[in-house]
């Protein structure tokens, strides 16, 4: 564990808002899977420089990016909080407020099978060379880190500890790190938001249309006359002519501009971010238990194995609700409610 710079970080980039339905664009969701080293500075961070917004609360209030956790993770935070403390210079007491009343509420454990740390990231994170100093050695607690990243993938791993960085798997200056994830996910979660707000405004102007038609097929004389008399009143105040209609669509160009460049920077901003994290990707033929803890990690509520059934299948993956139930039963992962609702993760505390 070493004393890093976050008590000198710049101001978090605010998010752009939380989405509604986070899982309406099309890419996937980047998740955070957040280390130990990483939760630790965090808290003792704030602990030092008071009531500031911590990057866990931000990143899980986009709607985007919930931060998850190995199952490890809460005992070697207890093991090292004490020596974090100290270093920085904190009561070890304020540190543990912080993480009760501001990060652990926003995290989400996930509980792997020994199978998920078989894959080959996992296995490359454990190897030892001699010759390497003992602090860039593998140590197998990472492991756990790196196999939820590869269960939930695509991840960012949000970490200090240098086997990732050594490895290729994560940047060890996690708070630009933390930073460009949380403005990433914001960034989504407004795209999703205007998303959802067209896909409303749409309907409602095709209920609109479906209500005129009907008005019109039940009572036709008088909606042509209605419709006649307006394009009567159109023409004679001139709305009708060539040069109006330029000059209106004119104007309207002129007021969506800002609306086009502002999305244009916005498109630009994520490009631009998306390219600078490193991502650890699923595999390429991934389990359907891999399927099903990816959606509900990002789906934002819990559904039924019939819901999780459709979800998939409008992504083009076939898998029965009954082999879902089966295989979430088995799945230390999997989480279920009363109702026969799932999810993916359990709370740290509780």
């Amino acid at each position: 564990m070493t004393l890093d710079r976050a008590d000198l970080a710049p101001p978090l980039l605010a998010p752009s808002g939380s989405a509604f339905d986070p899982m309406v664009l099309d890419r996937p969701t980047l998740l955070p899977v957040l280390d130990t080293n990483a939760l630790l500075v965090e808290a003792c961070s704030l602990a030092k420089h008071g009531r500031r917004q911590d990057r866990v609360t931000a990143l899980a209030s986009t709607g985007r990016a919930t931060p998850y956790i190995a199952a490890h993770v809460p005992g070697e935070v207890d093991e090292h909080l004490a020596k974090m403390a100290d270093q920085f210079k904190v009561a070890e007491r304020q540190a543990r407020r912080v993480l009760d009343q501001q990060i652990w509420p926003a995290l989400r454990v996930v509980d792997l099978e020994i199978r998920d740390h078989l894959s080959w990231r996992t296995r490359h994170i454990l190897r030892v060379d001699r010759e390497m100093p003992l602090k860039y050695r593998g140590d197998p607690d990472d492991a756990p880190t790196m196999a939820l990243a590869e269960f939930l993938g695509p991840c960012v791993i949000v970490s200090q500890d240098s086997v990732f960085e050594r490895f290729g798997f994560a940047v060890i200056e996690w708070i630009p790190v933390a930073q460009s994830v949380l403005r990433l996910a914001g960034l989504e979660a407004t795209a999703a938001n205007a998303l959802v707000l067209i896909e409303l405004a749409l309907r409602l102007l095709g209920a609109g249309a479906h209500r005129l038609a009907g008005l019109a097929a039940r009572n036709p004389l008088a909606v042509s006359a209605a419709v006649g008399g307006l394009l009567w009143w159109c023409y004679h105040r001139g709305y009708l002519t060539r040069d109006n209609w330029r000059r209106t669509l004119s104007r309207m160009g002129d007021a969506a501009m800002p609306l086009l460049e502002l999305a244009e920077a916005g498109m630009t901003e994520h490009q631009t971010l998306n390219d600078s994290l490193l991502v650890v990707e699923p595999p390429a033929y991934p389990t359907s238990e891999q399927l099903a803890a990816r959606y509900l990690a990002r789906c934002g509520r819990p559904l039924t194995p019939g819901e999780l059934r459709d979800a998939l299948a409008r992504r083009g993956h076939t898998i029965s609700a009954a082999q879902l139930k089966r295989e979430m039963l088995t799945h230390r992962a999997f989480i279920r409610a009363p109702g026969d609702l799932w999810t993916v993760g359990r709370p740290v505390q509780g």
